[in-house]
């Protein structure tokens, strides 16, 4: 008799698909305008977000999208649209900020936060560090706003407890991420990939992690550039949603449903591997 599941659904594997809009937050963090040479997030709000809706739409799968809240102020009815979608509102920062914050750092978390609960009539409960980024008021800043995860990490396959003031939190998760081999941004920049070769590699990964841990985080970007923004990169996302489906015990969960189900059992994610 096989044992029980760890996911939600008794899945043998989850999958969380994620979508980091990056949209002109990009280049205002950077001081640059939003024309020409540097419009590639104004591409995301126009092309890639509707894209990837009718994707994961036909699909039937539920997203976590990581918004700025630089891009919530420009296009709120792109983010409301994205949440009357069914998928999750997280965040991402307020410019995409890509500098040591120091003590601008709190002031931006409750700022991000703020315009992304009154853009949508729903608070955030995910965090992911637009830069990797993080200090020691990070995480206690986020759990005093009402957060519960954060997907910042790239050191483990599986989720865990956050230590938080020295402490092991049973109120905060970690959902950690591999921003290489299921991250298009460094496949299509670092690799130089096609969208073919970027497909070959996910599923790779895919068959690799259904017989192993279990749990896939999926990045896409749909800015144009270095995300899936495209029609041929989003179609290479479409067909890697689609053999995803396919595999048996697989269950699709947005980041705040799998945090939810991780918290409410502690026990097991103080230790994941025992």
């Amino acid at each position: 008799m096989s044992a029980p599941s760890r996911w939600p659904e008794e899945a043998r594997c989850v999958i969380c698909v994620t979508v980091h809009m990056d949209g002109p937050a990009v280049e205002a963090g950077k001081g640059l305008n939003h024309l020409g040479i540097h419009s590639r997030g104004r591409y995301a709000a126009r092309r890639g977000i509707p894209r990837s809706l009718e994707v994961l739409a036909r699909h039937g799968i539920p997203a976590t999208y990581f918004m700025c809240g630089y891009d919530a102020e420009l296009y709120p009815g792109l983010m409301r649209d994205v949440h009357a979608a069914g998928h999750e509102i997280a965040a991402h920062g307020y410019r995409h900020e890509g500098w040591e914050l120091g003590d601008e750092e709190v002031g931006l978390l409750e700022r991000t936060h703020a315009i992304l609960s009154d853009c949508v009539g729903e608070a955030p409960v995910g965090w992911c560090s637009p830069s990797g980024r993080k200090s020691a008021v990070t995480l206690p800043t986020l759990r005093r706003l009402g957060y519960v995860y954060d997907c910042s990490e790239k050191d483990e396959d599986l989720p865990y407890l956050a230590s938080i003031g020295g402490a092991m939190a049973e109120d905060f998760i970690i959902l950690p991420n591999n921003t290489v081999s299921l991250d298009d941004a460094p496949l299509y920049v670092q690799g130089q990939a096609s969208a073919a070769e970027a497909l070959a590699n996910w599923l790779e990964e895919l068959e690799a992690i259904a017989a192993g841990d279990g749990y896939l985080h999926f990045i896409i970007h749909p800015r144009a550039g270095y995300g899936s923004g495209t029609p041929a990169r989003m179609a290479a996302a479409d067909r890697f949603l689609a053999a995803a489906k396919a595999v048996p015990g697989v269950a699709f969960v947005t980041l705040k449903e799998l945090a939810a189900h991780c918290l409410a059992q502690p026990g097991t994610w103080r230790s994941p591997r025992g």
